[in-house]
């Protein structure tokens, strides 16, 4: 079986930790100071976002690079981030909270 190729992997993830954190694209890409036409076209694979941005997301979303992009399995902590997200509506909303104030800190520095 053909492994998909790496930028597929990363456009689902960047697709899947933004709705796991309840952002739309447009929040998202108000957020990091970006289009909401760039976060689309990462998520469909048309492009990617640079290192540093993809440092900042992964900040936002409490994971690894190498998580964000596929390198490495997602962590038991993250496996259970997911569960819970996709559970509790309250856990979402305290994500989304939580990312969009990374995301501001984030802008700051």
């Amino acid at each position: 079986m053909a492994e998909r190729p790496q930028n597929e992997i990363i456009a689902q993830n960047l697709a899947l930790y933004r709705k796991l954190h309840g952002l739309t694209q447009s929040e998202l890409a108000e957020a990091i100071g970006y289009s909401n036409k760039s976060v689309s076209k990462w998520e469909r694979g048309e492009g990617l976002p640079d290192v540093l941005l993809l440092l900042a997301l992964s900040d936002i979303y409490g994971v690894t690079v190498s998580e964000l992009i596929g390198q490495t399995k997602k962590s038991k902590e993250t496996k259970e981030k997911l569960k819970s997200f996709q559970s509790d509506k309250k856990a979402n909303e305290r994500a989304k909270k939580k990312a969009l104030e990374r995301a501001k800190k984030n802008r700051k520095n």
